[in-house]
């Protein structure tokens, strides 16, 4: 059905993006991952297909050297990334332009280095693993929301774009799904917010334990390529679906509510 095509996927050393290569490779895609380290991924019989190439999306080189060795693609899977935990106030320059550099900016250079053969070929897809948080705004991750966020809109954009030369992007949403990603912490002993963080750190911690795996996302994501007209975006993960119909229809003021219940941020 997929023709053998192929995908490129990045972030595929663990986590969701590692689910997504092995579930394309399974469905018969030709699948190239990438890694900051290559050679430190362990591998198994569901990984045997996958082909592994060295790229820091924070280094702009390292985009380059990547898009001569891999050559032209059929799907760019946008999916490595990383988070943050702790308060706006103490979040260090150098964490938030490093949350910047991979979340986004480097999303969008590694983007602009395979749409041109997209675009001559007249043929491609786009997949960004966003993030539900985008949305949200979620608290004590708000350097992490704010590049979704900023994803979120880039994809919009590009979607209208390239439609016309027949390329499709696509934004997954997951929320709630157990990565195994570690977020980035950044706070202090002493914060005035150690209270509401530690609580917020408690109330993850127990949603993480009942979350589905990352395998929720890949299965979604190979759904999207078999689709014809796949639309912009896709929630996925647990109560997610309908979390974003009720963000959908609630006043802001009640949803910003709800979220800070949902929290214990009132206390």
């Amino acid at each position: 059905m997929n023709g053998g095509k192929r995908a490129l996927v990045t972030g595929a050393s663990r986590g969701i993006g590692r689910a997504i290569a092995e579930v394309l490779a399974e469905a018969g895609y030709e699948v190239l991952g990438t890694s900051r380290n290559p050679s430190a991924i362990p591998r198994t019989s569901r990984s045997e297909g996958i082909r592994y190439f060295p790229l820091d999306l924070t280094d702009f080189e390292s985009v380059d050297r990547l898009a001569e060795s891999a050559g032209a693609v059929d799907i760019l899977v946008n999916n490595a990334g990383a988070s943050q935990i702790g308060p706006v106030e103490e979040a260090p320059p150098r964490l938030v332009r490093s949350l910047f550099q991979l979340n986004l900016l480097g999303v969008i250079y590694l983007t602009q280095k395979f749409l041109p053969a997209m675009r001559e070929r007249r043929s491609g897809t786009i997949v960004n693993i966003s993030s539900f948080a985008g949305r949200l705004g979620v608290p004590f991750s708000s350097i992490y929301s704010a590049t979704k966020h900023g994803l979120d809109g880039f994809a919009k954009g590009l979607r209208s774009e390239v439609k016309g030369f027949g390329i499709r992007v696509v934004n997954v949403c997951p929320y709630g799904i157990a990565s195994g990603i570690v977020p980035e912490k950044h706070f202090r002993r002493d914060s005035p917010y150690i209270g509401m963080i530690e609580e917020v750190l408690r109330i993850r911690a127990r949603a993480s334990s009942r979350a589905p795996g990352t395998e929720v996302v890949a299965r979604k994501v190979l759904r999207i390529l078999e689709k014809k007209n796949p639309r912009f975006s896709y929630v996925v993960g647990g109560v997610s679906p309908l979390l974003a119909l009720l963000y959908k229809m609630l006043p802001e003021r009640v949803s910003e509510a709800v979220q800070r219940r949902a929290f214990r941020l009132d206390r």
